[in-house]
């Protein structure tokens, strides 16, 4: 009994121990976008459906300045997460209506779009 036990708890700690944003959002429209102060987010224009959940993650090569140092969508995503060197910065959202949504800075600044259908 014992013997079977050890293996599912080892499994269950490896799982547990992996940082969550390792993990892609089961079930959902996965985005990997990169950050550079050169090209800002790249690719910046994203197409999701209508009620169906969505994972956008971030990862920053450069740490964002100024008025441009934080990523929002307003509408799907409210608040402003930071753009800094090597830190990952994961959204995840289910939109609920059809539209053009902008990626902006905290400021309002567009530098992208999410096109939900």
């Amino acid at each position: 009994m014992k013997m079977k036990r050890i293996p599912l708890l080892m499994i269950a700690l490896v799982t547990l121990a992996a940082p969550p944003s390792s993990f892609a959002l089961a079930g959902a429209e996965n985005f990997s976008v990169g950050y550079t102060k050169a090209h800002d987010i790249t690719p910046n224009t994203f197409t999701v459906k209508t009620g169906e959940k969505v994972h956008i993650e971030i990862n920053p090569s450069d740490t964002a300045t100024g008025c441009m140092s934080e990523i929002m969508i307003p509408g799907l995503w409210d608040k402003p997460q930071p753009l800094v060197k090597g830190k990952k910065n994961v959204m995840e959202f289910t939109p609920h209506k059809p539209g053009a949504y902008k990626i902006t800075c905290a400021m309002g600044v567009q530098r992208g779009v999410v096109n939900v259908r």
